[in-house]
């Protein structure tokens, strides 16, 4: 069930950004596109997890759980949507 979740958590977010700073009508900043690094991070680390894939390394699998990931996706897209 926190596969799926992460999976459509980073497909909601995908989604947001491919629409949302478009419809926005304005070219992006410096700043903007450094935070929006951070949400592709976030993005990509969800399909990560969402898809499966499961690390041998302990470190890897404490850093792609769902304990970890989804406040900082939560964060990141706080971050770029809002500042």
């Amino acid at each position: 069930m926190a596969r799926l979740l992460s999976l459509l958590g980073g497909t909601g977010l995908a989604l947001a950004l491919l629409f949302l700073p478009a419809a926005r009508g304005q070219a992006l900043t410096a700043s903007e596109h450094g935070r929006m690094t951070l949400v592709l991070l976030a993005i990509c680390a969800l399909f990560v997890h969402g898809s499966g894939f499961r690390f041998h390394a302990r470190w890897a699998t404490h850093l792609f759980s769902p304990w970890v990931l989804w406040p900082a996706a939560a964060v990141t897209a706080g971050l770029f949507w809002t500042a």
